[in-house]
């Protein structure tokens, strides 16, 4: 199967495919023209994604530019060095459960002749990979000193933690080894890339390198940092498929004009370093920025705090908008998201809500623009050792509308402290989030009061900004929806969505007010 019709699958089959091939971002070229695969069916799928033609077995007198094998026999990789051309990389998969396993598979690649052996463990396992470790060097260290940290979830906190204890162990399960010909290059074509645009300086001997493929999308970016030292200094994002490109590319635009409006920098959000094109997507290296996310930090007891400090930064964020005009908020953003939300939710909304939606939507008037990072959630704010950090733009606009960012950070919050992820009482959660009665609901209501204070708006406002950033978010349940399904989805598919249980949530607080 080749890229492009990978990328034409409904989106669970597509990402399962795509996400298979992530291993080709550590090869020194993650596209190489010819390959040879010697591996099981899942592997011989994710070769068809990365080279533009495949193999099953060797072709005379043909020299590889890629060759992948599993658990390859001396007698395989006797045949792995004779048919890998010189300037090309070999990805082989091994079961690796004995201490040191992983070495002795670096040495048996680096004995047919292949150069710069290095072993990854996908964690947590090799077909639900959200990050490639080394199995050993700076990036190993770091990530599994984080891991643990990252969640307040104990089975989360206690998988970390058998995986690192493994990891000093050596005891990794699946590896993956890379190795080059003797002419091949020494390191990930993505961090070549840095390295060309003078960003990354670090020697190619003592680096690790950190692939880091989050989300449960195949529109997720993949991430590589590479580690000269004991953290890194540099995020190398690009996409699997040109609809992911795209937000690569707003992210890095939208980024270039925070800082621009901050007068060249706003602390807690990354630098665009450089952009290229060379790989035929998008690949924009930015300023790593690290930290523990503020979603394992929830509690009641930190809540309050956390709340103002997260408020205290999107203040700044809008700071400008102190010194830009206003305009008409059912003119530029409210009545185009509405026409949208009415055409893809038309099975389930009826046209007296759509009615008091408008009503409600058109009384905003005008508002001053602020930037809008648009998925403000407590796992993208992260704790850094100098303040708040602000991860994943891609979904931001620069001409946004005030309090929306902030809106949604306490509602997701209260779906923590209000146990809805387990319990799927979203609307439950969302009625104790805006309350007066609740602690948490007095806390957010005073949060979003201030912060509409700062920019000189009523606190009027809030209840139809609420209902905006539903309607609003709402599209992206649409079209997440629409790709699980390969077709416009039906009401019986709509109906769960989130978000649209946030607008009927907070239509019907409207109604009763």
């Amino acid at each position: 199967m080749s890229s492009t019709q990978a990328v034409s699958l409904a989106e669970r089959e597509r990402n399962r495919v795509l996400r298979r091939a992530d291993w080709r971002y550590l090869l020194p070229d993650p596209a190489p023209r010819r390959a040879l695969c010697l591996a099981n069916p899942a592997l011989r799928e994710a070769c068809g994604v990365v080279a533009q033609s495949v193999d099953d077995s060797p072709q005379s007198g043909v020299r590889y530019d890629l060759v992948v094998a599993e658990d390859p026999d001396d007698a395989a990789r006797r045949s792995i060095a004779e048919v890998l051309a010189p300037s090309g990389a070999c990805y082989t998969e091994w079961s690796a459960r004995a201490p040191g396993a992983a070495g002795r598979a670096r040495r048996a690649m680096e004995q047919i002749g292949l150069r710069d052996a290095r072993s990854y463990r996908p964690w947590p396992s090799i077909d639900a990979c959200r990050v490639w470790v080394p199995t050993e060097g700076a990036a190993a260290r770091w990530w599994w000193s984080s891991a643990t940290r990252a969640t307040d979830v104990r089975r989360q906190q206690l998988h970390a933690a058998v995986g690192a204890l493994q990891s000093r162990l050596g005891t990794h399960g699946c590896i993956a080894v890379i190795a080059r010909g003797a002419d091949g290059g020494s390191e990930p074509r993505l961090v070549s890339l840095a390295r060309e645009h003078d960003v990354w300086t670090g020697g190619s001997a003592g680096a690790s390198y950190l692939l880091l493929t989050p989300g449960a999308r195949s529109v997720g970016k993949v991430i590589l940092l590479p580690f000269a030292g004991a953290t890194p200094s540099i995020a190398i994002k690009t996409a699997r498929i040109p609809d992911a490109a795209r937000g690569v590319e707003r992210e890095a635009d939208l980024l270039e004009a925070v800082h621009s409006q901050h007068g060249g920098a706003l602390a807690g959000a990354p630098r665009v370093l450089f952009r290229s094109g060379a790989l035929d997507t998008t690949v924009v290296g930015e300023s790593a920025l690290t930290g523990i996310p503020l979603l394992a930090r929830l509690d009641a007891r930190r809540y309050p705090a956390i709340a103002e400090r997260v408020t205290d930064w999107l203040l700044r964020l809008a700071e400008p908008a102190g010194r830009a005009t206003t305009r008409s908020v059912w003119e530029h953003a409210a009545g185009p998201a509405l026409e949208r939300f009415a055409t893809e939710f038309h099975t389930v909304v009826d046209d007296a809500a759509l009615a008091r939606t408008k009503a409600a939507l058109a009384s905003l008037g005008e508002l001053p623009v602020v930037v809008e990072q648009r998925d403000f959630s407590p796992w993208n704010v992260f704790e850094g050792d100098d303040g708040l950090l602000v991860l994943d733009w891609e979904s931001g606009v620069a001409d946004g509308i005030p309090a929306l960012d902030l809106i949604y950070f306490v509602t997701h919050a209260a779906y923590y402290l209000e146990g809805a992820w387990v319990s799927g009482r979203y609307e439950d959660a969302y009625r104790a989030a805006w309350s007066r009665d609740t602690t948490i609901g007095r806390v957010n209501l005073g949060c979003v009061e201030r912060y509409l204070a700062g920019l000189g708006l009523s606190t009027d406002l809030l209840p139809a900004l609420r209902l905006l950033a539903w309607v609003l978010h709402s599209h992206s349940d649409w079209v997440h929806r629409r790709d699980d399904a390969g077709a416009e989805p039906d009401a019986e598919a709509l109906r769960d969505s989130r978000f649209l249980q946030l607008f009927h949530a907070e239509l019907g607080m409207i109604e009763r007010s």
